[in-house]
């Protein structure tokens, strides 16, 4: 796949594409990409926004369930209360990260796009990228009349702030945080007392050395169950002292020692039979496995902890389990995988990408993001929500599950050892090519790790190449 060709084509798309004429999305093309990134703080103060002029946005999403009910309560309290004549409506999309990204792209090419959306950094540098199709938060932020006073941002936890910067972009904010979970561990505590330990293990080698302890693949039990997720690969590296990029986004480096070592380890799972591969049509099957206790452990989102309750919940045999931090090969100096998508503002008039910029400002005020914590599952992306958001979990999941809710708690002291596996475009073709690696390397035991680390780093520098910003 030509990457480059792909990025000229949706600069062709946002230059020649019409508005679009639909109000949801008049946010289209209404400026010029070159005039996009113009505004300053002091232009911001400059803008009026008034119930005499309505101004009308458009949110792109994924959410669904509890989620997009939490979103729809905050929408419709911001539009009855907001003095400005904003009106927020809500698109959603059937269907992953993926899907959300492929419509943005194709909106892109068509000259139809949100005035928020979901994205990841990498997906915000790409979008960026391609014809500046969002904008700069900055002067937003940095604005008197409608920014945040310093008390505000020193509200946001720091390492989420830091996680949507860009050293592609220097010095602009291309995203909002609203979201953020940690790649965890889920054990059976149960099990493992039985195994002769006491507490999930704090070590990549007792961690292996568990997984193979537990197996007894004749009646279906394994030690250890790989998702498919780039992710819980990404997690390994970092819980190894690894990393997946160089800090200045200069290259990949997931062929580092670090690296080699924790596909290593994978490939000895599989290879041991202390490891079973999650069927990618068995939707949820690492649950459904985990809570039968078929599976000692599982790597996945922090935000799976009320589904793992709810399936232990049904299962015939309760068990005692928890969620903890990734095992790492050096304790005192932990990593662990930060994710989450923030929300993007993409170039539209003056008053539509204020009134996007307001919206998010509402949205992660402490209340509203403590009902929002409290409805996805993610962290409380400030400090002063943590609270309420840590009590509101206690209170749903305290009393059956004491352990998860205490493993809920930890998260907040967890986040800053916080990384982040690779915030610029291109990455998401690259993730396909870490899943892919570990499944032929790892899971099939085709191939040395090192070599095959060091041919999927080249390719994956072609793609930064190919991505980077012109």
């Amino acid at each position: 796949m030509n990457h480059k060709l792909i990025l000229a084509s949706l600069i062709a798309g946002m230059l020649a594409a019409p508005i679009a004429s639909a109000p949801a999305h008049a946010a289209a093309l209404q400026r010029t990409p070159a005039q996009a990134q113009t505004l300053t703080a002091g232009d911001v103060d400059k803008i009026v926004l008034d119930k005499a002029n309505p101004t009308e946005i458009t949110f792109l999403n994924r959410y669904s369930g509890g989620q997009i009910t939490a979103v729809l309560e905050i929408v419709n309290d911001f539009n009855k209360t907001n003095p400005y004549g904003i009106n927020v409506k809500l698109e959603r999309v059937d269907g992953g990260y993926d899907d959300l990204y492929n419509k943005i792209n194709a909106g892109l090419q068509g000259g139809k796009v949100p005035n928020i959306a979901q994205a990841y950094q990498n997906q915000a540098s790409f979008y960026r990228g391609a014809a500046n199709a969002v904008v700069d938060l900055t002067p937003f932020i940095q604005s008197k009349k409608y920014g945040l006073k310093a008390a505000e941002v020193a509200d946001y936890y720091p390492i989420f702030l830091e996680s949507d910067k860009n050293p592609q972009f220097p010095g602009e904010v291309l995203g909002w945080p609203t979201s953020r979970s940690i790649a965890m561990l889920y054990s059976n505590l149960d099990w493992l007392k039985k195994l002769g330990a006491k507490a999930p293990p704090a070590t990549l080698k007792d961690f292996e050395a568990l997984a193979c302890k537990a197996t007894d693949s004749a009646n279906g039990k394994y030690g250890y169950i790989w998702r498919g997720d780039a992710s819980d690969y990404a997690a390994f590296v970092f819980a190894n002292g690894g990393s997946i990029m160089k800090a200045d986004a200069s290259a990949y480096d997931f062929n580092s020692p670090a690296a080699v070592e924790a596909l290593a380890m994978l490939q000895r799972l599989f290879k041991n039979g202390c490891a079973v591969q999650l069927p990618s049509a068995e939707r949820n099957g690492e649950q459904a496995r985990f809570a039968a206790q078929n599976v000692l452990f599982v790597t996945a989102s922090s935000t799976g902890l009320p589904y793992y309750a709810s399936t232990i919940t049904k299962a015939p045999a309760k068990f005692e389990w928890t969620m903890s931090m990734f095992p790492q090969a050096n304790p005192a100096k932990p990593k662990v995988n930060l994710y989450g998508a923030s929300w993007s503002v993409f170039a539209g008039t003056p008053e539509q990408e204020l009134a996007s910029w307001l919206f998010l400002k509402h949205f992660t005020e402490p209340k509203n993001i403590a009902a929002w914590a409290k409805a996805s599952n993610y962290i409380a992306v400030r400090k002063s929500a943590a609270p309420i958001a840590i009590k509101d979990v206690n209170a749903n999941l305290g009393k059956t599950f004491p352990n998860a809710a205490a493993g809920y708690a930890k998260l907040y002291d967890m986040a800053k050892y916080g990384a982040v596996e690779a915030p610029v475009a291109g990455y998401d073709p690259v993730r396909k090519i870490i899943q892919d690696l570990v499944v032929e390397v790892a899971v099939k035991g085709q191939g040395d790790p090192k070599a095959a680390l060091d041919a999927a780093v080249v390719k994956a520098n072609e793609i930064l190449k190919e991505n980077a910003p012109q």
